[in-house]
């Protein structure tokens, strides 16, 4: 009887890496598409006004997006705590929340898309996330912004009107500069 080695399965991995990642991105699409509309590219802009909403923060509080309106700026950050560029941008976001030019003079306000409060907040204790989160547990202001793949990125001018809408973080001393911006 002859003995056989089992064979490398490196491309089988490589083949269901890439099918999980596929389905991930199509099921994160579909759930944030909403109800058969178009989706808005990540560069376009997509709805030109400011859809308002009211969501829980990690820590319970309800936190409307309506009142920071006429004010400031607000950048709407769609996240999740399992998306590795989500991940690398807290520190650059933090940073934007806390030193001059963008603290004060701009809202940040992140949206977690679809998780629970017990992994947030962890990842908010772990990461040391300087600015609030809000809980959009069932995905549904992410389907109000149109808002295809994770991270999202939308800043609203001080009057309300999208400015930006890329899932790069924006350079935010060019809007605070610019007419309605800050």
């Amino acid at each position: 009887m002859r003995k056989t080695t089992p064979k490398k399965s490196l491309p089988v991995g490589v083949a269901l890496a890439f099918l999980a990642l596929a389905l991930t991105t199509v099921l994160v699409a579909e759930r944030t598409a909403g109800s058969g509309a178009e989706p808005a590219s990540a560069a376009s802009t997509g709805d030109k006004e400011w859809v308002d909403f009211t969501l829980p923060d990690a820590g319970g509080r309800e936190v409307s997006l309506g009142p920071f309106i006429g004010k400031k700026p607000v950048l709407l950050v769609f996240w999740a705590t399992w998306c590795p560029h989500c991940n690398e941008s807290v520190p650059v976001i933090n940073r934007m929340h806390t030193e001059p030019p963008a603290a004060g003079n701009l809202q940040i306000l992140a949206l977690d898309f679809m998780e629970s409060r017990e992994k947030v907040t962890a990842f908010i204790a772990s990461k040391k996330v300087a600015f609030p989160v809000l809980l959009d547990k069932s995905g549904s202001v992410a389907r109000k912004y149109k808002v295809v793949g994770i991270p999202t990125y939308i800043l609203l001018d001080r009057d309300g009107k999208v400015v930006y809408r890329d899932h790069e973080i924006p350079e935010i001393t060019r809007y605070l500069k610019e007419p309605g911006g800050g």
